[in-house]
């Protein structure tokens, strides 16, 4: 991976959209990482800690909450998102692992803006506790 090139782990059970969200991402620079199944994404972040931990919680099954714990707890600096529907998700405000959710109804420009905006803010983040 090139210095400074971000990887953000996709979570999405539709292969449809995981495929549309990795060339978006893959179009402004980022590695991808892309899992259908919470189980290979858990795996993913054991064996390789990414920068993002993006998730789409359209799938009722997935608890985005304990992987978002998870991965926390592997890698402590992974910035995790939750793709939620507009008018907010369950449990959000009492969410402690997650870092944003982001509505998906607002759009793939948002969605990068978030993205970058929360990678720059960790970047100042690492930069004041060096």
């Amino acid at each position: 991976m090139a210095e400074g090139t971000k990887a953000i782990l996709c979570l999405c059970r539709d292969s449809t959209m995981l495929l549309v969200r990795r060339m978006l991402l893959e179009h402004f620079g980022y590695v991808v990482l892309p899992f259908t199944s919470a189980e290979g994404a858990k795996h993913m972040v054991e064996e390789q800690c990414p920068d993002m931990l993006l998730m789409d919680n359209g799938d009722p099954s997935l608890d985005w909450q304990r992987l978002a714990e998870h991965a926390k707890q592997i890698c402590p600096e992974v910035i995790t998102v939750v793709l939620a529907p507009q008018y907010g998700c369950a449990n959000a405000e009492s969410s402690t692992s997650v870092d944003r959710f982001v509505a998906k109804d607002d759009g793939p420009d948002a969605l990068l803006a978030q993205i970058k905006e929360l990678f720059e803010g960790d970047e100042q983040h690492q930069a004041h506790t060096a």
